[in-house]
């Protein structure tokens, strides 16, 4: 099965279109709108779920045009939550899925071409 087109700012944090740049040569079009507020209609516990990942997600990578991508995987989150014995294999596979496409998943912040913080000798500075 073939892999999932990543967005564009994903595969610019990965080094993706430095090293092969002819794969990137059309510059994606991606929405001027920011993502917003979670739909009106969504249950409390969907929009709590749309808000928490919205804020984890990196910067920049999600959109408008995400809207209704982020409102399944907030729907699913919720889903899980409230009773995870419940969550089906299925439902899982989709949710885990959805967030490996904002760059949510482990294996994705690991690919990622961003520079370790350098320490302090056990200090941190504020």
């Amino acid at each position: 099965m073939a892999r999932h087109a990543q967005p564009r700012k994903l595969a610019e944090l990965k080094g993706a279109t430095a090293k092969d740049p002819q794969r990137y040569k059309n510059n994606a079009i991606k929405s001027e709108l920011p993502l917003g507020e979670p739909p009106e209609q969504m249950r409390g516990d969907s929009q709590e779920c749309w808000r928490e990942i919205s804020a984890y997600s990196l910067k920049g990578v999600l959109t408008s045009s995400d809207r209704i991508c982020l409102e399944i995987a907030s729907e699913l989150l919720s889903q899980f939550r409230i009773d995870p014995l419940e969550f089906s294999s299925t439902k899982m596979s989709q949710l885990v899925g959805l967030l490996a496409r904002f760059g949510m998943t482990p294996t994705d912040r690991q690919k990622l071409n961003i520079e370790k913080p350098k320490e302090d000798d056990g200090f941190q500075v504020l």
